[in-house]
């Protein structure tokens, strides 16, 4: 079946359109064309159909192909554009061509005409799926990739907005902040799948509950919130109580009816706060009361107003953590999909807390960051794991990588502090990896860009880790000494569905058209890795292959894994983590 081609052609002789349609037909399309020859008429068509390529004479009556050119460039950027043309000359026919066409042929010379729509074609094909990449990606910066929601950048935005006019104009407004009530027990009972599930359900309801002009945002884990301009004190309470009571409305996960309960803060404008970091402080405020007093809904009030003191609180616990040692690191295996064996291992720091136990880095890492404990539990982490796995049995030795802060890349002295580990336990370079995230030149990007040059230059491995969660162009990427990037474990759960398939793809072509390896986080199932397999991805990481483990059980598991793999050669099935850890 020959291919449809939808032609536009801009031509004021008939007899030459037919030419040109009938060069494409012997060249194997079945052309479907519309032929126009003024302003209004080539605007009309433009608005009418979706073409595939126009095609123009330089030179018309009272129409030019210069001024055809602008016209279809403002209905469509990517539109390809030719001129097939034969009243100038060779120069200037290429000095038009560098100037606006994609391509020019001389109307004696049409052998041409095919090859040349064939490219053309396809690099407007790149280019559309390149700008739906990049306009995902920015949309993704300002949602949650789970519920669709607003994320906490996106939310900081609309409430100055919102602060800034109910200013301007004398008015009020109401934030509410929603945290789930037991929601931790879910995940550990039932796993994250169902706890997934349950917050995509509040989002909808709450989303459903609540006005168009409202803004529901996720702020992360299991914390939501919501803007309600024009609203005071009491149109909040209707709200939050309508949010409480959708919300506790059963819901069916794996034919299992789960109930959940919620508890809701609320501050509102002016009474409560005239900014946006105000109001979401008392909200918190508010939204934590209503939790430990068990009432559900708490409006702000100076009395409930612990939050200095809980964060006190919280910052001498993390200072005594770090002087009785209570940190510690866990790792999890990085797979090479097509050699089937462990290339790396990423160092995941954990708090023993003495009343919350194991508690995760997404608890902590914030408060590190703000108060400046960040540098000495980096420095706890990267010594620890260069020197747990300096003595590594593994042939070759496998790559261990670190999370990096962009405030830790700040310290011009970090170089030289790796360097000295590395030399301490004769560790190289090469078997140490960094992980940074894709805004790490946001702030003082001077200096992160030589401490970033100059670990590259000691052989330090570079990777770009979520990626996909920020907005990275190709022009930042090319800036970065990186080695590979990661793709975010949001994009890549949606494999299992069919989801984000464009996205996931179109990365992993972007990156090895960079020269950089690709690792998928978050892999949860055998569909998913050969899904990965499939599209080229080299490596990847998740529950899947393994979750997270201490030094101990991961060397044991590598160990029997390269025995077993000497004993009966190359295995091309999936590898899994044994259930038993």
């Amino acid at each position: 079946m020959k291919p449809s081609l939808r032609l536009l052609l801009i031509d004021d002789s008939d007899a030459d359109a037919t030419l040109v349609v009938r060069a494409l037909m012997r060249g194997g399309y079945d052309v479907v064309y519309e032929r126009v020859d003024s302003p209004a008429a080539l605007t009309a068509a433009l608005t009418r159909h979706a073409w595939d390529i126009a095609i123009s004479d330089y030179v018309m009556g009272a129409f030019t192909g210069a001024a055809a050119f602008d016209l279809v460039r403002q209905g469509d950027a990517d539109l390809p554009f030719i001129f097939v043309s034969g009243t100038i000359g060779e120069d200037a026919a290429v000095a038009s061509m560098r100037t606006v066409a994609d391509d020019y042929i001389m109307k004696g010379n049409l052998q041409r005409l095919v090859p040349a729509v064939e490219r053309e074609l396809r690099d407007a094909g790149l280019r559309r799926e390149r700008r739906r990449l990049e306009q995902r990606l920015a949309y993704m910066a300002y949602h949650d990739a789970l519920t669709d929601l607003p994320n906490r950048t996106l939310l900081l935005d609309r409430l100055e907005q919102a602060t800034r006019v109910a200013t301007r104009e004398g008015t009020t407004l109401a934030l509410l902040l929603l945290d789930l009530n037991g929601f931790k027990a879910i995940n550990d009972t039932l796993g994250h799948h169902a706890g997934d599930r349950i917050l995509q359900y509040v989002a909808s309801r709450v989303r459903d509950t609540v006005r168009d002009a409202d803004t529901v945002a996720r702020l992360g884990g299991d914390e939501f919130a919501v803007i309600l301009p024009l609203s005071d004190l009491d149109g909040a309470l209707a709200a939050a109580q309508k949010i409480l009571s959708e919300i506790e409305r059963p819901c069916m996960i794996d034919d299992r009816a789960l109930s959940v309960r919620a508890s809701l803060g609320i501050a509102c404008f002016p009474d409560h706060g005239s900014s946006a970091d105000t109001l979401l402080q008392k909200a918190d405020v508010a939204m934590y009361a209503a939790k430990g007093d068990g009432i559900g809904i708490a409006v702000y009030a100076p009395t409930r107003d612990r939050h200095s003191h809980r964060r006190l609180t919280l910052i001498s616990e993390f200072r005594k953590g770090l002087d009785e040692s209570r940190f510690f690191v866990e790792y999890q295996p990085i797979l090479h999909l097509l050699t089937n064996r462990i290339i790396g291992i990423e160092a995941l720091v954990r708090w023993n807390h003495p009343q919350q136990g194991r508690v995760l880095p997404g608890d902590f890492i914030d408060l590190a960051e703000q108060t400046g404990l960040i540098k000495p539990l980096t420095t706890i982490v990267l010594e620890t794991a260069i020197r747990e796995w300096s003595r590594a049995e593994t042939v070759p030795r496998p790559t261990v990588s670190v999370n990096l802060s962009p405030r830790t890349l700040q310290d011009s002295r970090l170089p030289q502090h790796i360097a000295d580990m590395l030399s301490v336990y004769d560790t190289p370079a090469s078997s140490l990896a960094i992980e940074i995230t894709e805004n790490i030149l946001m702030s003082d990007p001077a200096r992160s860009m030589d401490c970033l040059q100059r670990l590259h230059g000691m052989g330090v491995r570079l990777v770009i880790d979520d990626f996909g969660t920020g907005y990275s162009s190709l022009s930042y990427l090319r800036r970065l000494p990186i080695d590979g990037l990661k793709i975010d474990r949001t994009f890549v759960a949606g494999l299992e569905n069919g989801d984000d398939e464009v996205i996931v793809r179109s990365t992993i072509d972007l990156a090895h058209n960079l020269g950089l390896a690709v690792v998928a986080e978050g892999v949860e199932s055998a569909a998913v890795q050969d899904r990965l397999l499939e599209m080229g991805c080299d490596a990847v990481q998740g529950t899947f292959i393994s979750p997270p483990a201490g030094l101990a059980a991961i060397r044991d598991w590598i160990r029997e894994q390269t025995l077993l793999e000497q004993l009966r050669g190359p295995s091309t099935g999936h590898r899994r983590f044994p259930q038993s850890l």
